[in-house]
């Protein structure tokens, strides 16, 4: 099975360019396409019954499954930090983290929608980044010191990015049942802007994928 790819982003500047559109004191996110686009690829899994990945819904079914990985990069151009915050205590909820009984961690609710669609737009299948921590892990802006945000207190410096490898569980979109073709994949941070932001316009990428 092969995979090639042509990237493309609405609205996302370059590593290390000024923020866009970003008012004084507000983030900004938007992901770095350059870093996304080289990364797709095909991989052939097998999951168990009881498999995290299974459990929560990130593969279709135990056994052998085909998945779609990619890196998620996503950076902070505004002019203020990302800030998230502290996970409430293990095994609660709140408004932003939603705790994992089988992860035994907090996942970030909401951060990033991952869509598959065919030659004429529709959406043939949906997933969303099963963000474990957003933090300071790539600087895209040269100076810029990272304030250190961390699993325990989650955020994204200006100027930082959070990258997300396509190696991590559930960092894929599940293509077993698809047909092969041509497909676009497209990627939205903070679909439901939940989290603040200066513009909204941005935040979205898509790359080609043929498998």
């Amino acid at each position: 099975m092969s995979l090639a790819g042509l990237g493309a982003v609405t609205g996302c500047g370059h590593p290390g360019g000024p923020a866009v559109d970003a008012p004084q004191g507000i983030p900004d996110l938007q992901f770095v396409a350059a870093e996304m686009t080289q990364t797709v690829l095909v991989t052939q899994n097998d999951f168990r019954p009881d498999a995290c990945e299974v459990i929560e819904g990130c593969v279709g079914a135990a056994g052998g499954r085909t998945l779609l990985r990619f890196d998620t990069v996503s950076a902070n151009r505004g002019t203020a930090d990302l800030v998230v915050g502290v996970p409430p205590p293990p095994g609660e909820s709140n408004d932003v983290f939603e705790w994992s009984p089988c992860h035994m961690h907090h996942h970030v609710k909401n951060y990033a929608s991952y869509e598959l669609l065919d030659a004429t737009g529709t959406v043939v299948l949906t997933a969303r980044k099963q963000s474990f921590c957003l933090e300071d892990d790539e600087n895209i802006k040269p100076g810029v010191p990272p304030h250190g945000y961390s699993c325990t207190d989650q955020g994204i410096t200006r100027g930082w990015a959070d990258v997300y490898s396509r190696y991590l569980p559930c960092q894929w979109i599940d293509i077993t049942d698809v047909p092969a073709g041509t497909y676009t994949l497209r990627v939205v941070v903070n679909p439901l802007h939940t989290l603040p932001e200066s513009n909204y316009d941005n935040n979205t990428f898509t790359v080609l994928v043929h498998f």
